[in-house]
């Protein structure tokens, strides 16, 4: 039979090798890694986690974008208006996901993190500050009071609900899943507390230095405890603790102690991409620590006049973009500054009120 252009049975041939060829090119997109990511308004840059004013229901979420356009309170755009709450505390981002930790309103706001739009809100939690995810499971740290111990809450995150609850020390902060074991730091003690997640309970508390804050691992598989110090006594400190301890309580986790001889009001820190260097702040000044020394720098990094007082840090692994925030003493906007990692000064940017964390995306 003859198939020509005439032939309707041509025609329809010509139709389905079209087809082929769209499908195959579609099938081609598909696999570029760039067109994998999540697409949606905020589904590049960072987010901003702008505190708010205690007791005034004005915490927000600032996204910055890769265009460098900054959009204040993302939540209350998206979702009709809705106030996030009082004391925004932390972002976290897993597979698409934000969790945000709305401290004094006692949630967690989970939203889709690409769109911002609302998905649904874990309640029933007690002063709660960060969280980690692992598969269903969302582990969430919690003050409860100033003078019960701290906790961690284990959330279902099919059902949106409280399941365990895992006692720890006074004042339960910062928390890191490291090769199946949480690690806890204890703000109003000088400990981290180890936990099991299969046993959901304490394997072993470790003695730091006080006011234990950010926990961060490095490229020779140690762990590094932000402690700011005791009230007055210039004694905050970076202990490097060692994991492959944890599972034995009686021997000594921790490697070395550098003392900073200054406190840390705000035990925050940032590591580099490669893992080597981190990066902690004292008022206006941010300093770089590289994990090998054994002393602190003598002097900073960066000094920015131009700052009031520094109250978060991040650093956006895919740009090697350093951001510290300013909070401004909380008297309106507070401002971002954003350096690279030798500490040139790229440009600021508007937050919101009281801006105190960053979350990057995947």
């Amino acid at each position: 039979m003859n198939l020509s252009k005439s032939s309707p049975f041509g025609w329809m041939n010509r139709i389905l090798s079209l087809c082929f060829v769209v499908a195959l090119s579609l099938s081609v997109v598909s696999c570029n890694d760039d067109d994998n990511r999540p697409s949606g308004q905020f589904s590049d840059g960072v987010f901003i986690v702008n505190e708010g004013n205690f007791g005034s229901a004005n915490g927000s979420v600032t996204h910055y974008s890769g265009a460098n356009v900054a959009t204040q309170d993302v939540f209350g755009l998206v979702n009709s208006g809705r106030a996030l709450g009082d004391v925004v505390q932390s972002m976290t981002i897993d597979d698409n996901v934000g969790y945000i930790v709305v401290n004094n309103s006692k949630k967690v706001e989970v939203v889709t993190a690409s769109t911002f739009e609302s998905l649904y809100t874990i309640d029933n939690l007690a002063l709660p500050r960060y969280l980690t995810v692992d598969d269903n499971i969302a582990y969430v740290t919690e003050w409860v009071s100033f003078t019960e111990d701290g906790r961690v809450s284990v959330v279902d995150l099919k059902t949106h609900t409280v399941v365990d609850k895992i006692t720890t020390g006074a004042g339960a902060e910062n928390i890191l899943d490291h090769d199946g074991l949480l690690y806890v730091s204890n703000k109003f003690t000088n400990t981290v507390s180890v936990i099991s997640k299969d046993d959901r309970e304490v394997i072993k508390t470790i003695t730091v230095a006080y006011s234990p804050g950010q926990l961060l691992p490095d490229d020779n598989g140690m762990i590094w405890v932000v402690c700011g110090g005791s009230y007055g006594a210039n004694d905050g400190a970076l202990v490097e603790i060692d994991p492959s301890k944890s599972k034995k309580p009686a021997e000594e986790s921790v490697v070395k102690t550098i003392e900073l001889s200054m406190n840390i009001a705000f035990p925050k820190a940032a590591i580099s991409p490669d893992k080597t260097a981190l990066f902690y702040f004292s008022g206006k000044n941010v300093y770089r620590f590289n994990v090998t020394a054994n002393s602190a720098p003598a002097s900073p990094l960066i000094a920015a006049a131009a700052a009031t007082s520094f109250y978060g840090i991040g650093i956006d692994r895919k740009t090697n973009v350093l951001y510290v925030a300013d909070d401004k003493g909380f008297a309106g906007s507070g401002t971002v500054f954003r350096y690279d990692l030798t500490g040139g000064v790229l440009d600021n940017f508007t937050a919101g009120v009281g801006p105190s964390g960053f979350a990057f995306e995947d």
